[in-house]
């Protein structure tokens, strides 16, 4: 089941606040919260579900402006 960018970002608050002495959460934390930043910063709303995007384009940087 694909998350939205709002989980995404929920997650990666989640993983900060809670597990922040563990190395692989804050790393999760961090590309999670990338990935909803640059999305955002494309024009993609909260409810768009990030899987697909990043499925169907391999990486962030390459996801292009939301028309």
């Amino acid at each position: 089941m694909a998350v939205t960018i709002m989980e995404a970002l929920q997650s990666a608050d989640y993983n900060l606040q809670k597990h922040m002495k563990l190395e692989f959460a804050r790393s999760i934390a961090r590309e999670q919260l990338h990935n909803a930043v640059i999305l955002l910063e494309k024009g993609y709303e909260l409810n768009d579900e990030v899987e697909p995007i990043l499925e169907e384009y391999g990486n962030v940087n390459d996801v292009p402006e939301k028309k």
